[in-house]
């Protein structure tokens, strides 16, 4: 079928395509209002070194008044160190203690960006505004929290210790629509695909009824094709033996079992017949006898 007669299908089988139709498009608002609005908010912070670097000087010998922070004592400190607080915020635990547990629908991912860098981006999701900002928050306020407490366990001098500073506080929160969009998109499509579906079904029932109605009673059993065999088997397996004739009975002749008359013996000459008889066998004028019936004389 191609595409023009499929359209005349459709306008003809109308009272079928339209409630398919509508029923398309309410399936598909259905979807799109029962998948809940995502909203997304963002923060980021820098990682910064102390104005007086990584060591601490005291009155005394050498050996003793000089202190170093073990997290600024390589090169890249700051990015490692960076790098360590984005684990730890990822890390399921520290996901429990802020509040996502199971069950939750709120998340929130922390990395350092495509590249290197002594910075610390938090993505949030959650499934109100409010929830999406309060969630960047408090996950920026943990990563100096973190940042703090693990320093000050390796004994680091106070004035050595890496500083945070927020660079961008928690965006305003986004409605992410473009999965409910997806959602709807496919529930559009399945529906129209069951619909166009429905309808060449629908049609193709009805065209069978209408041809079963308007054939005529018997036209089905003697259109029906005979299997018949092919080539020589089929003359031979139809072949009829010839009807044998039925034997032929004078009019005066009783109905019974069929005799062979005995030979009659031919007219002399002189009666006007002939010594040989009729062409066909039979004597011309046979003479008077009991033998013959009577009246059947030819």
């Amino acid at each position: 079928m191609d595409f023009w007669s499929t359209v005349r299908m459709l306008q003809k089988r109308w009272y079928v395509v339209v409630p398919a139709l509508l029923l398309s498009v309410a399936l598909t608002l259905f979807t799109y209002s029962s998948i809940p609005t995502r909203y997304s908010s963002t923060g980021s912070m820098l990682l910064t070194t102390p104005s007086t670097g990584g060591r601490f000087t005291e009155s005394g010998p050498l050996d003793e008044v000089v202190r170093v922070n073990p997290l600024l004592a390589f090169d890249g400190s700051l990015v490692i160190a960076a790098q360590i607080v984005a684990q730890v915020l990822n890390d399921p635990a520290t996901k429990r203690e802020l509040g996502l547990g199971d069950g939750s629908q709120d998340s929130y991912l922390a990395n350092n960006g495509e590249t290197n860098s002594p910075f610390v981006f938090i993505t949030a999701e959650s499934d109100t505004a409010e929830g999406a900002l309060s969630l960047v928050a408090r996950t920026l306020e943990r990563a100096s929290t973190e940042l703090n407490d693990r320093q000050a366990a390796l004994e680091a001098p106070a004035s050595t210790f890496i500083e945070t500073e927020v660079l961008v506080a928690p965006t305003e929160p986004e409605a992410q629509i473009g999965g409910k969009i997806r959602f709807a998109g496919a529930a559009l499509v399945l529906s129209l695909v069951l619909s166009l579906t429905v309808t060449f079904g629908t049609d193709s029932v009805l065209e069978t009824l209408r041809r079963r109605r308007e054939r005529p009673a018997g036209a089905g059993r003697s259109a029906e094709p005979r299997d018949e065999p092919d080539g020589e088997a089929a003359e031979v397996g139809h072949r009829r033996p010839p009807a044998r004739p039925a034997p032929q009975r004078g009019p005066g002749e009783l109905a019974g079992p069929t005799t062979t008359p005995a030979p009659v013996p031919a007219r002399p000459a002189e009666d006007g017949g002939s010594a040989g008889g009729r062409r066909d066998g039979t004597p011309p004028h046979p003479p008077a006898d009991d033998r013959w019936p009577s009246g059947s004389r030819p």
